[in-house]
């Protein structure tokens, strides 16, 4: 069979696969109270210590290293975010946000593979000894990456802080930059549920399929305005899975809402 002949009538069999768009906004919903609470302490700290230390340096017409009594005090203001932040971003709160994500979508990936492995009369979730060993490798890895989000947001404000303060801008201004910066670490929250969402799931797609036995699957885009154009160009499309199309596995790359539907052969 020749790489992206269309064979719907062949997958049309199968129980289609779904892009388990509930458990992404739900794991985005998780992921973005962190950083709202971030942000909120962010502002307030601003507000409440910093701003006062921009207006002190500013009166002061000394240059900018004749005078660290307020940058100290931003510092420490800054430190004092830091600390806050360690309780947002706790190792507990962020690994059982990991851990229910991945079995949310764990059950809903199951789910899937059940109902498509009745036509083979195949439950390929009966028996499964690498799933335990790839959920903790997941969750690992999700734990990494919300983390990062914290990590990644401090040299950004600090950058924004104190270069603010030596250009001479306004309080209005840095702030304002402040508050878009919190919107683009809101951002990278969403980029991570969708991305992960679909990596995984279609891993575990991949995974299950085979082992009912499918050698080929269809891929089946989420058929609205953000599918990019190289992935609708693969839309209903069939492929073995020993020998995918160079964009990878149907969800894999990166923020996919793509799926693999299984093609089974009579």
């Amino acid at each position: 069979m020749k790489h992206g002949r269309n064979v719907a009538k062949m997958a049309r069999m199968a129980p289609p696969t779904r892009f388990p768009d509930a458990v992404a906004v739900s794991y985005y919903r998780e992921i973005k109270r962190l950083v709202d609470e971030l942000g909120k302490l962010t502002l307030r700290v601003f507000d409440k210590q910093i701003k006062e230390q921009i207006k002190l340096y500013q009166r002061n017409d000394s240059a900018f290293y004749k005078t660290d009594g307020p940058l100290d005090v931003i510092q420490q203001a800054i430190d004092l975010i830091k600390a806050l932040s360690l309780g947002i971003f706790s190792s507990s709160k962020v690994q059982e946000i990991a851990t229910r994500f991945l079995n949310s979508l764990n059950q809903y990936s199951e789910n899937i593979a059940r109902n498509q492995g009745k036509i083979k009369g195949i439950d390929p979730t009966q028996y499964e000894p690498w799933i335990d060993e790839y959920m903790r490798a997941s969750i690992t890895e999700n734990v990494s990456y919300i983390s990062s989000i914290r990590d990644e947001f401090f040299p950004k404000i600090e950058a924004i802080i104190y270069q603010g303060v030596k250009n001479g801008q306004s309080i209005k201004a840095i702030r304002n930059q402040l508050v878009e910066r919190i919107g683009m670490t809101q951002n990278r929250a969403k980029f991570i549920a969708v991305d992960q969402t679909g990596s995984i799931f279609g891993q575990m797609t991949a995974k299950r399929h085979q082992e009912m036995g499918v050698e080929k699957f269809k891929w089946s885009t989420s058929h609205d305005e953000r599918v990019r154009k190289s992935h609708r160009a693969l839309d209903g499309k069939v492929f073995p899975y020993s020998d995918p199309p160079a964009e990878g596995l149907p969800g894999t790359p990166f923020r996919c809402r793509c799926v693999a539907i299984p093609v089974f052969d009579d």
